[in-house]
């Protein structure tokens, strides 16, 4: 049996309102015969209701499960007006205005929660009540002005129609005053904290968290756990501003109570009931808000649905906040603001012909203020902030000495203007530009990315600094992408690698890009080998506009020697065939076992890679026999002493050797050299030096090469 008691349906006729496309329905009137008595019902309820709702109709056929967006409405019992002439109309609303096309057919769905409900019907044959009495007049019935019928539920799922009648009702729809108008959307209530190291216990999320205040407010209050009421001896309720958080204790037990209505200095009522009674009691009025996220690893807290005000605000004071229901409480070390970096708006928004709608907005910069112009808004797709953008505390929107010129009386540091222009034609009288407002959220992103990437450290006998730390398995820069792993065919190797690579690198970025490389006759794990850092080939000195699509292709490949750490003092002697260098410096304490040097011409003409073994205070020792062609020679020159030796800052990263036809070489931690590998895995490092401003990656192509 379907679960409704009428559905009475409609037609919405467009020559009725100048033709227009659509209309908005605000209200049906419909007029009650009778209602059960208060407390003596069928239903057991003290006051049963009504509910009703539109639903769409097809092919002259009702479907009352397919409810109309914004329809669902619920009539309270004392809404319900009755009359014994059909004279006392008793209005269905609806939360927000509906939306009906004309040239079609709607249903009003009823639904009695007591069978004592009774509505007034056009019955034909029955006699007609005027002023309240029956007169001899019969009725002609339904008269089809309104196009419809009425339904009734049958024992089945089907309707049955009566041809013999239909609800007295009226609907009623909007007609609109042209004018152009602006709709201000602003941002929550929010408060970012950072907090120190003392917190204690866990927030809990949805909790209300408040800082406490040293002294109480004026006066005791009673409170009870039956009444919304709170009287107060001797208190200046009327100080408290709207929405006001009042916090309550007695007993070890704590409340925090929401105002809702102020009576008078000692008379007001709160939101919801109180969960003790207590008479006599102080009370406190804290800054609170509602624990929305708990990072504890970051030691931030964010909080929403803040009642900071201008003379009751969190502060960075050394008073901790609490959570009521917890008990966990933490020190605010500093009050933050959120970055925003791009957002996407997600609004559902009407515009039929006739009237035009735009967006745009405004947010706090840098200095707390509002920018002077307005942006526009791209709806449904990300929007690039072009400046620094910040979401502010409320506690420091609210506070005239940290920020200034933000949006009205309401000081939001976010504003959104829906601006609608409406034509002054009859037929746009009748539909109008409309935003749901269950509809309207903005999602804000903030780019996790930074400009670090390096570090001091010690590795062997020396401190370096601007040390890679992205050379590691756990670099320091924020955002980073890594790929799969690229294992080659059995037997097949490469001896080179180039990366093309697609973006947009804005000044202040940069794009960095790794290559981990292994050759299987390495016992040693593929994750166990360095990232390489790759030189940028081309484009070196080029970077994007401001528009995000001025991208350029770049490349990458290895280096000719890892990178250069100290040239060491004085000179060294070589001789082909040999292994250790003569130096006319002591080297002891600066070179060790495992470090890599580079020795080569004066003039940096020919060069070679090596790993040290040893070092003393007038030789350094190799792995590896000297017999750089382009150095030395068996023949023509077996010796010289005017080498020049640089110390590497990386040790088992990997470079390209001169001396093997630029073949990738690299050394693994047991100073054993591998040339040409058969795996490879590419990394690449975002780098930023704001957040709003970030580099991106459109496309990267990755060839191992070999000759």
């Amino acid at each position: 049996m379907s679960d409704f008691n009428y559905i009475q349906t409609f037609y919405v006729n467009p020559q009725t309102v100048a033709n227009a496309p659509e209309v908005m329905l605000t209200s049906i009137d419909v007029f009650f015969k009778a209602k059960p008595v208060r407390g003596v019902t069928v239903s057991g309820a003290v006051a049963p209701t009504v509910n009703a709702w539109i639903c769409e109709v097809e092919n002259d056929s009702p479907f009352e499960t397919r409810q109309l967006l914004n329809s669902m409405t619920l009539i309270p019992y004392d809404l319900i007006s009755t009359s014994q002439d059909s004279s006392a109309a008793t209005v269905i609303g609806f939360p927000n205005p509906v939306r009906l096309s004309t040239g079609k057919h709607y249903g009003l769905v009823l639904k009695f929660n007591d069978p004592g409900f009774d509505v007034w019907q056009n019955v034909l044959g029955d006699r007609l009540v005027t002023d309240g009495q029956i007169t001899n007049t019969l009725s002609i019935g339904a008269r089809g002005t309104h196009g419809g019928k009425l339904y009734i539920p049958t024992n089945t799922s089907a309707h049955r129609s009566l041809s013999d009648r239909d609800l007295k009702f009226k609907v009623k729809v909007a007609r609109y005053t042209a004018s152009n108008i602006t709709i201000s959307l602003v941002n929550k209530d929010y408060e970012f904290f950072t907090i120190d190291n003392t917190n204690t216990g866990a927030f809990r999320g949805g909790e209300y968290v408040y800082q406490n205040v040293a002294t109480s407010a004026a006066g005791t209050i009673t409170v009870s756990p039956t009444s919304l009421n709170v009287v107060g001896v001797g208190t200046a309720f009327n100080t408290l501003f709207s929405n006001a958080k009042i916090l309550i204790e007695s007993g070890g037990a704590k409340q925090i109570l929401s105002v809702n209505s102020i009576v008078d200095a000692t008379n007001m009522t709160v939101a919801y009931m109180p969960d003790f009674a207590a008479s006599g009691i102080t009370y406190k009025v804290p800054p609170v808000g509602v624990a929305y996220n708990i990072d504890y690893p970051k030691n931030k807290i964010i909080l929403t649905d803040s009642s900071a005000n201008s003379t009751n605000k969190f502060a960075n004071n050394g008073t901790r906040i609490i959570g009521v229901e917890s008990g966990a409480t933490a020190n605010i070390a500093t009050i933050d603001r959120y970055p925003v970096d791009n957002f996407k708006p997600s609004f559902l928004i009407g515009n039929p012909s006739g009237s035009t709608f735009t967006l745009d907005y405004r947010i706090a910069n840098s200095a707390n203020q509002l920018s002077s112009a307005a942006t526009n808004i791209n709806l449904l797709q990300m929007n690039e902030s072009s400046s620094a953008g910040f979401i502010l505390s409320r506690s420091v929107e609210v506070d005239d000495t940290k920020s200034s010129n933000l949006f009205g009386d309401k000081r939001k540091s976010v504003v959104a203007n829906l601006n609608i222009s409406v034509s002054t034609a009859e037929i746009d009288r009748f539909t109008v530009p409309y935003a749901t407002t269950r509809e309207l959220d903005f999602y804000f992103y903030q780019n996790d990315i930074n400009n670090v990437y390096t570090e001091t450290r010690t590795v062997g006998l020396s401190s370096i600094t601007n040390y890679d730390t992205e050379t590691g398995s756990n670099g320091l820069a924020k955002s980073k992408y890594v790929s799969k792993v690229i294992k080659f065919a059995q037997d097949k190797y490469a001896e080179d690698i180039v990366v093309y690579l697609t973006g947009y690198r804005p000044a202040g970025t940069e794009i960095k890009v790794y290559a981990k490389v292994h050759n299987a006759a390495d016992r040693e794990s593929f994750q166990s080998k360095a990232w390489t850092p790759l030189v940028l080939k081309d484009n070196i000195d080029r970077f994007s506009s401001t528009d995000p699509n001025d991208m350029y292709e770049f490349t990458y490949g290895f280096d000719t020697a890892p990178e250069f750490q100290v040239a060491l003092a004085g000179t060294g002697t070589i001789t082909h065939g040999s292994n250790s260098i003569t130096t006319t410096s002591n080297h002891s304490a600066t070179v060790t076992a495992g470090d890599l040097i580079r020795i080569k011409d004066q003039d940096f003409g020919n060069h070679e890679v090596f790993v040290i073994s040893a070092a003393n205070t007038t030789a350094i020792e190799t792995y590896r026999n000297i017999t750089t062609s382009s150095l030395v020679s068996s023949v023509s020159r077996p010796t010289r002493s005017d080498i020049v030796i640089d110390k590497l800052k990386y040790r088992n990263v990997a470079w390209n050797n001169v001396e093997n036809d630029n073949t990738v070489r690299y050394v693994n931690s047991q100073y054993v050299e591998f040339d040409r590998y058969t795996s490879m895995q590419i990394k690449i490092v975002l780098l930023a030096t704001q957040s709003h401003i970030v580099p991106k990656v459109e496309a990267i192509q990755v060839i191992g090469v070999s000759a």
